[in-house]
């Protein structure tokens, strides 16, 4: 998944697997694009390429 906001990349290829009843953790530092991640997941903010799949589709 990528995100830009502008000229500023804050999501760059990032990827993730979760299986049925997994357990995700996203740490990293202030600033780091965790929460922007988050919200595209959640469909309240749309990456600028990539595909989110939750539960197959």
């Amino acid at each position: 998944m990528y995100k830009n906001f502008g000229p500023l990349k804050v999501l760059k290829g990032v990827s993730a697997t979760a299986g049925d009843g997994d357990v995700l953790s996203i740490i990293g530092a202030s600033g780091s694009g965790k929460s922007t991640m988050l919200r595209c997941i959640n469909l309240l903010e749309m990456p600028n390429a990539g595909r989110i799949w939750v539960g197959g589709e």
